[in-house]
């Protein structure tokens, strides 16, 4: 079976570099049937092909984790019930985040990991905050996601908003208490929140701003690129203007394009949804990688 002939779903998008960007997929066959599955693929924008690893597990996220001094790259993967897999030159291996007892299996699944700095961190229910060091070792950062690691953010249910400062939490005020699925700090280190029924606020600890998107959609994922800032919803790609108004991004590709996540790196700016990754170099002209 070509690749062209497996029918994905994709669950998340990845920017490696300006020309290598990954997803992880679930073939939709085996999870029609109950099978648990994941699929890491690999698009080499070089290659007419892009490589595809199966696994037997439900992987839900990745992360890149940089080694200084010439160390290479390691690739982190994640499943929601915190099991997780490691990728480098020399091989694979898998573990737990953490011990059984006092960690997902007792506080709910994980629901993000990504970049931030040196670290690698893992967010999830219960307030679950998870640091990756680059001597590969998981610590509880409980006590999320930002601009660097000395100040973060997380958001969740029931409107929560909470801000970490040089390792310290605390909540901050909300002027909601609807499901917040997305954070994002901008380089002015204002941030940007959203999620259910098109909720969007932007400011900061001490005074939030809420934006009127007219969208009810859910907002899944928040992305600054290119001086814009993007929001994702399942079916559409958003751009807000000069007003903080979104406007619906025309990717003059054929047919309806899925949407949802989003993340950029290196120059690009990369859009995956459940059907489709699509990527730009400048927000305009766009390329359908599926």
């Amino acid at each position: 079976m070509t690749f062209e002939e497996k029918h994905f779903s994709y669950l998340h998008g990845l920017v490696q570099n300006r020309t290598t960007v990954r997803a992880v997929a679930q073939i939709d066959q085996l999870t029609e049937q109950g099978a648990a599955n994941a699929t890491l693929i690999k698009w080499d924008f070089s290659a007419a092909q892009p490589a595809a690893f199966n696994l037997a597990w439900y992987c839900t996220r990745m992360a890149i984790q940089r080694v200084p001094r010439g160390g290479g790259i390691e690739l982190v993967y994640m499943g929601p019930d915190g099991h997780m897999g490691y990728g480098t030159a020399s091989g694979d291996s898998e573990s737990p985040i953490w011990p059984a007892g006092d960690g997902p299996d007792v506080y709910g699944v994980l629901r993000d990991l990504r970049t931030i700095g040196e670290g690698v961190y893992a967010v999830g229910m219960g307030r679950q905050v998870y640091r990756r060091n680059l001597a590969g070792t998981w610590e509880r950062k409980d006590a999320g996601a930002g601009i660097d690691e000395a100040e973060l953010y997380a958001a969740g249910y029931a409107g929560e908003v909470w801000r970490c400062d040089a390792g310290r939490w605390e909540q901050l005020d909300s002027p909601t208490n609807v499901i917040l699925n997305a954070v994002h700090v901008l380089p002015d280190r204002r941030v940007v929140v959203a999620g259910k029924n098109g909720f969007l606020m932007i400011g900061s600890r001490s005074a939030w701003e809420v934006v009127e998107t007219g969208l009810d959609a859910q907002i899944w994922d928040i992305q600054y690129f290119n001086d814009g800032i993007y929001l994702a919803t399942s079916n559409a790609l958003y751009r807000l203007d000069a007003n903080h108004v979104p406007q619906q991004v025309d990717m003059r590709l054929a047919g309806p394009v899925t949407c949802g996540q989003l993340d950029a790196g290196d120059s690009i700016l990369l859009a995956t949804g459940r059907k489709h990754q699509c990527w730009s170099d400048d927000g305009n002209t766009w390329h359908d990688l599926t």
